[in-house]
């Protein structure tokens, strides 16, 4: 492209055409980014650099104004799909019900109810409870607590008074006092119990403490209320066949 135009200027001056060519010849030339210096045809190196940094910064502008448009745009959107979401959630738990409750399965324990406590006869100050817990207060031993229990007089509160004396004493260890507790809480036992509820595990355990420290009349105890517990277990006890896995 430059020989030729270099040509065309040379057979110009020869043809005494430069001078009327001259301002068409540039403008071409300028479109070429040449320029003539002293008559000489040269590239022009300046523009043609400038021209290619402004298009870098131009490229460089546009990939920059697109990212901050891209993030923008997924902004927005991870914004609105978010409301969206909590919108629909909470639309959906106010639509749904509760659902009903499924009927019980047949593999799973039945539920049991807690015995319900026995209302006792005696006013809460009874003469008897007041003077066990005056005993109590002045830090009586677990062997006279054990005389004392055996001596109370035959009260309506009589019971409920003893039992407060044996579980002292049967929590020191005292075999005869443990067997008592237990009776306490076995529902084989047709002896007064006071307000103390039925409970064969816990009359076990005293039973077990009982036969420990040597009183063998535990053992008999302990048999009737296997056989009492075999019972219930033969008859749907959740809570029996328990204990009779627990008690082998």
């Amino acid at each position: 492209m430059l020989t030729h135009t270099k040509w065309c200027i040379r057979t110009a001056r020869e043809t005494n055409l430069f001078d009327t060519l001259r301002p068409f010849s540039y403008t071409i030339v300028k479109n070429q980014e040449f320029k003539t210096v002293k008559g000489k045809l040269v590239e022009n190196y300046p523009n043609s650099k400038n021209r290619g940094r402004w298009w870098i910064i131009t490229i460089i502008v546009a990939l920059g104004l697109a990212v901050i448009v891209l993030g923008g745009y997924l902004v927005w959107t991870s914004v609105r799909t978010e409301n969206a979401e909590i919108q629909a959630k909470g639309k959906i738990e106010v639509e749904v019900e509760k659902p009903p409750e499924l009927p019980r399965m047949a593999n799973q324990p039945p539920k049991i109810k807690a015995p319900e406590p026995i209302t006792p006869s005696y006013a809460p100050d009874a003469p008897l409870l007041e003077q066990v817990r005056e005993a109590m207060r002045k830090g009586i031993d677990p062997d006279s607590a054990l005389a004392m229990a055996k001596s109370l007089p035959d009260k309506p509160e009589r019971a409920d008074a003893a039992f407060i004396l044996l579980e002292y004493a049967a929590e020191a260890e005292i075999g005869e006092a443990a067997l008592e507790v237990g009776r306490y809480f076995d529902p084989t036992y047709a002896g007064d119990s006071g307000t103390i509820v039925k409970d064969p595990e816990v009359a076990h355990d005293w039973y077990q403490l009982a036969l420990s420290q040597g009183l063998l009349e535990a053992d008999i105890h302990l048999s009737n209320l296997k056989q009492w517990v075999t019972k219930q277990a033969a008859e749907g006890s959740y809570q029996a066949r328990q204990l009779l896995k627990n008690w082998q």
